[in-house]
């Protein structure tokens, strides 16, 4: 028997007990839902998958290829709960699927496929109820899947899968440019524009039925992104808030509005209406900051001599992972679930950052980040019931998460700086690296 075998092996019941776990815990949790009557977010899913089953086209806050993965469940079961219980399984195949990409990713890295395995799923587990009460999880599978074909080299893949990511969820629309830049600098303008002309045909192929049968529910989920007041979970919204406690403005929280798509809990009055429209632009000024700042690295590599396929890869993944957090993080909305997009982006960043002190850091950020997004959930809705019972209280558990993650934002900013600066990236040949199966070459 050879040792890749037994490798192999190991990785693959490693898997198999991760996803027992991941299994029993969706069982816990559908008993508990079932026993004491909690109000489901997949509910809200219900009518979108009611509607395209009756042929029409639904009004959603969502790009349209979410309604794929919202009327898949709704194929098995009609009633609320049997809805649920088919959501649930269809996340947990999705999870598995993650689990896969993220052995094969850290394989790729050459980082120990075990620990990446445990790193990812323990962030899932930290953030379960969102992951399987909620659908971001399949916009990031997908992303992952995405971005592990792209260090394969398996081009197209990799743009088709992070179109339909993005028509998914738009969040991932913010990396294409992070999967061109290579290809420009490598002036491989072949692959280059085929990889944009595949994403952008993708798009169009999915959205165009949409607009044909249902031409303003088409338009709704930009619309609703694009003038919804600041969401009290925002970063401005809760640094606001603060500021009128302390009396120098005056705010109040408008409510989530039931049956009305984009709506959510929002923070309204003279300053917040006044920087709401600014957080777009600023969200579009701090990507491109972090789009240069990749770019840059890719050129620094080479003056210095060392541009080879590890440090493309791991510098990959650091500009994937700010650029997802600058738009979670100064965008007008910053629900809940949205960690779950940086899941895979941050293992591997935790693995590949060589000074044990940074990784702690960072760990215990993320950490922290998680258990007060957790507290703001189960006081501001669990407890306070949402819109105008939350509490000052309240909003102060939000202040201090969105504080945790700014400062793990510009930590991971400074380490990735700091690598670059101090050459903590390895100098190693791109003709001395490991092979195997999945190691193509990358851009």
């Amino acid at each position: 028997m050879k040792i890749g075998d037994i490798v192999d092996g190991s990785v693959r019941r490693h898997q198999l007990f991760l996803g027992i776990i991941f299994a029993v815990a969706s069982v816990v949790f559908l008993v508990v839902v079932y026993q004491t009557g909690i109000e489901s977010e997949t509910v809200r899913y219900l009518p979108y998958a009611n509607e395209i089953l009756q042929g029409r086209i639904p009004a959603m806050e969502y790009p349209p290829f979410a309604i794929v993965f919202l009327t898949i469940p709704r194929l098995f079961s009609s009633s609320e709960f049997g809805y649920q219980i088919a959501f649930v399984a269809e996340v947990f195949v999705f999870f598995l699927i993650g689990l896969v990409m993220m052995s094969k990713l850290a394989k790729r890295y050459r980082q120990s496929q075990h620990i990446a395995m445990i790193l990812y799923t323990v962030l899932v587990l930290l953030l379960f109820e969102f992951a399987v009460d909620r659908f971001d999880i399949f916009p990031m599978i997908l992303t992952l899947l995405s971005f592990y074909c792209l260090v394969t080299k398996r081009y197209a893949w990799a743009f088709l899968i992070l179109s339909v990511a993005t028509m998914t969820k738009l969040y991932p629309v913010f990396l294409f440019p992070i999967y061109l830049i290579p290809f420009f600098f490598n002036r491989d303008w072949k692959n280059m524009l085929r990889g944009a002309g595949i994403f952008i045909a993708a798009a169009a192929i999915i959205f165009l039925p949409f607009y044909v049968f249902g031409a303003d529910a088409a338009f709704n989920f930009f619309g609703s992104n694009v003038d919804r007041a600041l969401q009290i979970e925002s970063l401005p919204a809760s640094v606001i808030y603060f500021i009128h406690m302390l009396g120098l403005t005056d705010v109040s929280i408008s409510p989530f509005q039931p049956g009305v798509a984009g709506s959510s809990d929002n923070l309204v009055g003279a300053l917040p209406d006044a920087v709401a429209p600014m957080m777009m632009p600023l969200t579009g000024v701090i990507i491109a900051a972090a789009l240069a700042w990749y770019a840059y690295s890719l050129y620094r590599m080479r003056t210095d001599g060392r541009d080879n396929e590890d440090n493309r890869l791991i510098v990959l993944c650091w500009a994937a992972l700010l650029t997802v957090m600058a738009f979670m993080l100064f965008n007008k909305v910053f629900s809940s679930q949205y960690l779950i997009w940086i899941i895979p982006f941050l293992t591997i960043f935790l693995m590949t950052s060589i000074d044990f002190k940074h990784k702690r850091y960072v760990l215990i950020l993320s950490v922290a980040a998680i258990v007060l997004t957790q507290l703001n959930f189960a006081v501001n809705i669990g407890i306070s019931g949402g819109g105008t019972g939350i509490t000052d209280g309240g909003m102060m558990i939000i202040l201090a998460r969105n504080i945790v993650m700014l400062a793990l934002f510009i930590l991971i900013v400074w380490i990735s700086k700091d690598n670059l600066k101090k050459r903590y990236l390895q100098e190693r040949p791109a003709d001395n690296r490991e092979q195997t199966e999945d190691q193509d070459e990358v851009p």
